[in-house]
């Protein structure tokens, strides 16, 4: 499956007389990251709490979901009291690494509303808590409201540092049973949608490897029968929000997650943690990122679908989402007892 666009050496070797291999073959040619410019730690330089960052909330247009955020130029947040759902493929189509579905129970927490922008990812770069990204991008995706990409998972650790001790709140990235959740808004389905061709609708709904990403990019030859009007990243929110107000969940970008790459879910979890095994901890060999992005098509655009990445690595559609540890709500008080009647 391929989920990153290319990079110039792969596409050089693909119209050289390649363009016939599988794409299971593809799949493993992937950019490689910088790692002279790769920041070595998730500790940002020293801040202080920054007095502008005062929370202000605003609603969704049709005023059904609330929108928070912790600082002016901070991403829009929004909670969720958290529940159990059923993670994974529970339909039974998808890839090997998508099973077995289990249940997991997550607890109260927020998650972005948008992926990071570059005008998020700037504000870190100019107090000096952030690198600016791998790759620069194409003039047409370098607007701030596109999603800032090319950043790889030690860059997107370094922005979470950076935001809460901006902010003095507990930002971090989502675990992937978190983003799983946000994504699925209640669905146990495939997709964000429940009808239609998928080659037509996707483009309704997420920012996928269509007519016009193939036009710019030929050697990408997988690209789909709709037309979403944007050859790479589009802005955040260009499209439908799920059930639950979270955009592009699905497409723009995939998305790092903090937990260690597994080959299955054998042994995954039920409490919506992170998985990280005493054996890998920190320092895995790869980290999960999901969602799908603006180089693939429909069947990498599964709310179960998953891959990883090693830490250093990142491409033009390689980018994150924060999330923020919730306090979970009081219980509600006891019923007061029934009076005693008086004999």
């Amino acid at each position: 499956m391929i989920r990153h666009p290319l990079s110039a050496a792969a596409c050089a070797l693909l119209l050289a007389g390649s363009l016939s291999a599988p794409l299971s073959a593809l799949a493993a040619v992937k950019p490689k990251a910088a790692a002279a410019a790769a920041p070595t730690s998730d500790t940002p330089a020293a801040v202080s709490r920054d007095p502008s960052c005062t929370t202000t909330r605003s609603r969704s247009a049709d005023g059904r979901i609330g929108y928070f955020r912790h600082c002016p130029d901070s991403p829009d947040m929004v909670s969720f009291r958290g529940g159990t759902y059923r993670m994974g493929d529970g339909i039974g189509n998808g890839q090997n690494f998508e099973h077995p579905a289990h249940e997991v129970t997550i607890k109260p927490f927020a998650i972005g509303r948008y992926e990071v922008t570059r005008g998020e990812w700037q504000a870190c770069v100019a107090a000096g808590g952030c690198t600016a990204p791998m790759t620069p991008p194409e003039a047409t995706e370098a607007g701030p409201r596109h999603p800032v990409n090319s950043i790889n998972w030690l860059q997107a650790k370094a922005y979470v540092a950076w935001l809460a001790q901006r902010s003095g709140r507990p930002y971090r990235l989502p675990t992937e049973a978190e983003w799983e959740y946000a994504a699925r808004a209640g669905t146990d389905s495939h997709y964000v949608w429940s009808m239609g061709n998928v080659d037509v609708v996707t483009c309704n709904y997420a920012n996928a490897l269509d007519l016009s990403a193939g036009a710019r990019h030929p050697e990408l030859t997988w690209f789909i029968e709709c037309n979403d009007g944007f050859a790479e990243t589009a802005p955040v929110g260009s499209f439908p929000p799920n059930r639950w107000g979270v955009h592009d969940m699905i497409g723009n970008v995939w998305e790092w997650v903090e937990d260690c790459w597994h080959p299955d879910y054998t042994g995954a979890p039920t409490d919506g943690r992170a998985w990280l095994d005493s054996g890998e901890g920190a320092n895995c060999k790869k980290r999960v990122n999901r969602g799908g992005g603006w180089g693939n098509g429909a069947s990498a655009l599964r709310l179960s679908s998953r891959d990883a990445d090693p830490a250093g690595n990142h491409s033009s559609g390689l980018g994150f989402r924060v999330a923020l540890s919730v306090a979970a709500p009081p219980p509600a008080p006891a019923a007061a007892p029934a009076p005693v009647p008086t004999p």
